[in-house]
């Protein structure tokens, strides 16, 4: 299974660019025309928008599951699609899985074991994934880990 936002990343960054683009010409236009006071509310704007654009980054998330192997992958949009894997793990070694909301930031919360025996944390920003993906990710990753533990109940 596969699932990824990148679409609606670039829907995003794209709108968001052209705002601010259309902010900037106003400020010049009304500087030009000698209005110095709307010039910086327009200027207090685009200052607006482009923090909100920080705090929630653009990042393009995407997960696939061959079955075996769990694979997240995290980058930014403006990365020239860089992929970096933020997450392979074999299916059996995941323990819990999580989502928690913090302010602006949705991050995705994998509870591992290593090769010792010890149960890690890894924190995975999935701040731009809507709703229905981030149902279809926790169903797809709680489906096999119920299926592991049935397996492993069977067995003994």
């Amino acid at each position: 299974m596969k699932i990824n936002n990148k679409k609606k990343v670039s829907r995003y960054v794209t709108f968001q660019l052209v705002v601010l683009v259309l902010l900037f010409l106003n400020i010049i236009i009304l500087m030009y025309f000698g209005y110095p006071l709307f010039s910086g509310i327009f200027f207090v704007t685009a200052l607006a928008v482009l923090a909100y654009g920080a705090l929630k980054k653009r990042f393009v998330f995407e997960y696939e599951n061959s079955g075996q192997v769990v694979s997240i992958k995290n980058y930014q949009w403006f990365s020239g699609g860089k992929k970096l894997p933020v997450f392979e793990m074999p299916q059996k070694k995941i323990v819990r899985i999580e989502v928690k909301k913090r302010g602006f930031r949705k991050y995705l919360i994998i509870l591992f074991s290593n090769s010792s025996g010890k149960v890690l944390r890894r924190n995975i920003d999935i701040t731009f994934c809507n709703e229905n993906e981030t149902c279809r990710l926790l169903g797809d990753i709680t489906n096999n880990l119920v299926k592991k533990d049935q397996k492993l109940s069977s067995d003994q």
